[in-house]
């Protein structure tokens, strides 16, 4: 389906604003960058048209989101652009998506619990005339990009249903721009967890996080204790 989106910032405060100039300064230099999950300041929360948004809450544990029916990103913009060699990501979902066997990503099953999403910088930009015509989510994609760039895609890192799905990778059907792999299933607790390498290192201008609960008339909770970066040097952008 076509999903057109809303945006809603939330705006740091002193608090905010520090960690995120703490977040800027880990951009410089190599080491690990861990995103902000105990906030929501800095933090895009988006939501579609005409489909319910999930809640998002920031917890001691990490970022909660609740699906209800509903599908909702949360995009977390980056100062500069981060070169990364590694992702880390590890979490917890309670309750579980309405899918039969072998038929997640399927049309009428394209729900996943969690979807973490890279966006790479690129030479595609919109032209006008696609600008006029574009779904909302795609301007706001493009927008992530620094004035003069672009995008080139996102990649999501995918937990799935089944470990038979473990590996399997697909440009979206309702995006060329959106590029799937699926990468980890929960154990039966509902935890989960996957580190992804990146040869040559990939580099990103945001991180954009996606639950999905609409097309199967879904509830869980996602719970995300953490997502984490290995890093190379990279310089400011100008």
């Amino acid at each position: 389906m076509t999903r057109t989106i809303k945006l809603r910032v939330r705006r740091p405060g002193i608090c905010g604003a520090i960690a995120l100039a703490f977040c800027t300064q880990h951009l410089l230099c190599a080491g690990t960058f861990s995103l902000p999950l105990h906030s929501t300041n800095g933090w895009q929360l988006l939501h579609y048209r005409k489909i319910p948004p999930n809640t998002f809450r920031a917890t001691p544990a990490g970022l909660e989101i609740s699906v209800t029916n509903s599908a909702a990103p949360a995009v977390f913009p980056l100062t500069n652009r981060l070169q990364v060699s590694q992702l880390r990501v590890s979490g917890n979902i309670v309750g579980s998506l309405h899918i039969p066997p072998g038929k997640q990503g399927e049309k009428g099953y394209d729900d996943f619990a969690i979807r973490v999403g890279l966006v790479e910088p690129g030479s595609r930009t919109l032209s006008w005339r696609e600008k006029l015509v574009s779904a909302d989510w795609v301007k706001k994609l493009y927008a992530l990009a620094p004035p003069g760039t672009g995008i080139s895609r996102i990649h999501f890192f995918n937990v799935g249903l089944d470990q038979n799905q473990i590996g399997h990778s697909r440009t979206h059907p309702l995006s060329p721009l959106l590029q799937e792999t699926i990468v980890a299933v929960p154990d039966a607790s509902g935890h989960f967890a996957f580190i992804s390498h990146f040869t040559p290192p990939a580099t990103i201008l945001a991180v954009w996080i996606a639950s999905d609960g609409d097309d199967t008339k879904s509830s869980f909770a996602v719970t995300l204790n953490t997502v984490e970066f290995e890093t190379l040097p990279t310089s400011v952008d100008k």
